[in-house]
């Protein structure tokens, strides 16, 4: 290799990066999101100071895949971000064709990111993306680690769940005018993501709590999938750590899961590194 390559998948929760040397040596590393929800101008601050430390990394070819930056708006502000931290060869794509590009290479298919957030996305292999959802907690993610969130605390607070579960929950998260705090804070976005993680000691075969991921991936299938393809494959960490149910809920109705992966940043870089070859 000639130059080394910057490659960064930013989701809602965290951007996970990989910087190739020249030798073709891999370096990983992982820092905040790049949500255009974080861009202010503490997060430039912040990130200015962290790539001074990087010299090295801003005489690489960037390829940064990035939530929110299917708007063309949005791409052009990360990629004013990069010119002023210092890069000079940036090239921004969504979090959307991350997802397409690790799975399924230069294949038509149909990929979702059920993370954070959730959103589906029909591929032709080339340049053509068809979306679906992708709108944002308040109008949607459906499938979401979000949308458990939501689901659950909206089953606890309308007494839903039996004496015990509603006991263990509330002695966790506190109680209904603690909860609903939480809730309508500036944190609350964050605090109903977390659930699903908070709340996984408690999601054992044929529970409540799993019968409220069930009930969020039929959510999600019922809104944005069809039968033009039954063949998907998901990225997200909500996804992966509840593949199972997934599974199960897909094959219910005449899906097949191809590939459920946590952390796509190793199969781009593979991508990358291949079209570049």
């Amino acid at each position: 290799m000639t130059e080394s390559i910057l490659i960064a998948d930013s989701g809602g929760t965290q951007t996970d990066w990989c910087f190739v040397h020249t030798n073709g040596k891999r370096e990983y590393f992982t820092t905040k999101s790049f949500h255009p929800t974080n861009w202010n101008d503490n997060f430039f601050n912040e990130f200015l100071s962290f790539w001074q430390t990087k010299e090295e990394f801003k005489k690489s070819v960037v390829y940064f895949y990035g939530a929110g930056c299917l708007n063309l708006s949005n791409k052009t502000i990360i990629e004013v971000y990069f010119k002023n931290w210092g890069f000079q060869n940036v090239t921004i794509f969504s979090d959307v064709e991350a997802a397409c590009h690790a799975l399924l290479g230069d294949k038509k298919g149909t990929v979702a990111i059920l993370g954070t957030g959730s959103v589906v996305c029909h591929y032709d292999g080339q340049n053509e993306f068809l979306i679906n959802g992708g709108l944002g907690y308040i109008l949607g993610d459906e499938g979401s680690g979000y949308y458990f969130g939501k689901l659950l605390l909206n089953s606890l607070l309308n007494h839903e769940f039996d004496a015990k579960l509603s006991n263990d929950l509330h002695s966790l998260l506190g109680d209904k005018t603690e909860v609903l705090r939480k809730v309508y804070s500036s944190e609350g976005k964050n605090f109903i993501s977390s659930l699903a993680l908070l709340t996984k000691s408690y999601n054992t075969p044929f529970s409540v709590i799993e019968n409220v991921h069930f009930l969020n991936f039929q959510h999600f299938i019922s809104k944005y999938l069809d039968n033009q393809n039954i063949n998907i494959s998901i990225v997200g960490s909500y996804a992966f750590h509840n593949k199972l149910i997934l599974k199960k809920c897909l094959e219910k109705n005449d899906f097949n899961l191809i590939n459920c992966v946590q952390y796509p940043i190793k199969s781009l870089t593979d991508y990358i590194l291949k079209s570049k070859l």
